[in-house]
């Protein structure tokens, strides 16, 4: 697994009640289930607003409560690798 690049601080943070929000140099983001399997994935467009996940998965469902792990890819082609957990309210 790479390290985050040196100009991150921080990877995410909390955004609305259940959501994250991405560096804003991230080019894409996946969120991972404990087998590897991506469960939601984003690339961002043109546009330079933060990419955002609000804990759904790729049907539009919430994500069950459970430990997943956070891919960041930046556009130095650095990939970080960030486990956490999430909690369903």
């Amino acid at each position: 697994m790479n390290s985050l690049p040196k100009h991150v601080q921080k990877p995410f943070q909390r955004f609305g009640n259940s959501g994250l929000e991405f560096d804003p140099t991230a080019t894409e983001v996946a969120i991972l289930d404990r087998s590897g399997r991506a469960v939601w994935k984003k690339s961002k467009g043109e546009a330079p607003a933060p990419i955002r996940w609000n804990g759904d998965d790729s049907a539009g469902g919430m994500v069950q409560t459970g430990d997943y792990i956070c891919k960041i890819v930046y556009p130095d082609d650095k990939i970080a690798y960030l486990p956490f957990v999430f909690m369903k309210k």
